[in-house]
């Protein structure tokens, strides 16, 4: 009994908060397989990729490799600039489209650019990044480099 309890209570607790899954063909590399990643209330998970909105700042990690970028506009623009020890970037979003132009930093030897122009499908999880749109920009990076098998 007890098992079916855990049991029940870790599958509520694994779908809590999910929109659905979002996938991105990487133009990186047309050969990769699509990446996939879950999208939930300021979250985005994949199978190398944990990051989510905390306050005016996305955190976690891809990988081994930390995400911490903050932004620091004043709001009342469209296009939002984001900045950390990850690096710096910024982001516009529209109806069908995000338009990312920037830089992460993956270590002290590797910088990446997140410059793309990323298109938004429909769905509850797209309506998400839409609101955070700094998830999306980098979950389409981090997309790209699983695509080129960049080691994290």
């Amino acid at each position: 009994m007890r098992a079916l309890i855990l049991l029940l209570a870790a599958a509520c607790a694994s779908g809590a908060g999910s929109y659905g899954s979002i996938s991105f063909k990487s133009p990186a590399n047309y050969a990769a397989r699509p990446a996939t990643f879950s999208v939930g209330k300021g979250r985005v998970t994949g199978s190398d990729l944990d990051v989510w909105q905390d306050g005016n700042c996305v955190r976690g990690a891809w990988g081994r490799v930390p995400v911490d970028f903050c932004r620091d506009d004043k709001g009342d623009q469209p296009m939002q600039h984001w900045a950390g020890s990850s690096g710096e970037f910024t982001v516009t979003p529209a109806a069908d489209m995000a338009v990312v132009s920037g830089y992460w930093n993956l270590d002290t030897g590797r910088t990446v650019s997140m410059s793309q122009d990323v298109r938004l499908g429909q769905g509850s999880q797209w309506d998400e990044l839409r609101r955070n749109p700094a998830l999306l920009a980098i979950a389409a990076t981090a997309a790209d480099l699983q695509a080129v098998h960049l080691r994290r």
